[in-house]
């Protein structure tokens, strides 16, 4: 069953869940972005998933000369020469926090719950989940990289210091370079999460490959919830 609101997409593809999945989609679209992932999980799908893309707010950004479009944070410039948007950050993280407390209390244990996220939504999925008090399955994270990095060893909550992390990224990526994400991800290993890490001769974008490769991973993660 499909249901959408205003701010949420929802599909359950079982009369009984077991497992979550949430999706955050990137910068200047809204949740229907998602749909090419979620439609095509086919594998995990099985289990009885409940699956989510909330919306952004509409918000005015930075470098697009302060017109509005859907964000879950303002981007002001290169991290390295300005501050980060770290109110944004932590608006959207609490927003998705509270996503994922309303799922605990459907029934679904935290760690039968996979986020994942595209470009900003997938820096926004890492951020909170690293940061989440409760277990989590996965974290999920295309073409997106670490926000608030320096603050993280610090923030991080023990209940996930070594949460799953499933990372893939274009070579050709402009938009969040492929450089950038490698820190991230070294970063991340430093820290002790295992890092399962993807490159594709690709740009800013989402591959077929990518879907399957997270169907699998996914599923695997997710896999317990059937018992």
């Amino acid at each position: 069953m499909n249901r959408e609101q205003e701010d949420l997409i929802e599909l359950y593809t079982r009369p009984e869940l077991v497992a979550c999945t949430v999706w955050l989609h990137g910068l200047g679209v809204n949740a229907t972005d998602m749909d090419a992932i979620i439609t095509n999980m086919q594998k995990s799908r099985e289990l009885g998933l409940h699956y989510l893309a909330p919306n952004a707010p509409l918000r005015r950004i930075t470098v697009n000369r302060g017109q509005p479009m859907r964000a879950w944070f303002d981007v002001t410039g290169d991290p390295a020469e300005v501050p980060e948007d770290r109110a944004g950050i932590e608006e959207s993280a609490q927003r998705i926090t509270a996503l994922l407390d309303k799922e605990r209390a459907r029934g679904i244990v935290s760690e039968h719950t996979v986020i994942g996220g595209f470009s900003q939504g997938a820096s926004l999925a890492l951020h909170t989940a690293l940061r989440y008090p409760h277990r989590l399955g996965g974290v999920i994270v295309l073409s997106g990289e670490l926000v608030l990095a320096d603050s993280l060893s610090g923030e991080r909550h023990p209940a996930n210091a070594d949460l799953p992390i499933l990372m893939m990224h274009g070579a050709d990526d402009e938009t969040v370079p492929l450089e950038d994400a490698r820190r991230s991800r070294d970063r991340l290993r430093e820290l002790g999460h295992a890092v399962d890490w993807h490159e594709f001769p690709m740009g800013h974008t989402v591959c077929p490959e990518e879907i399957d490769i997270l169907d699998q991973w996914t599923c695997r993660i997710l896999e317990p919830a059937r018992v």
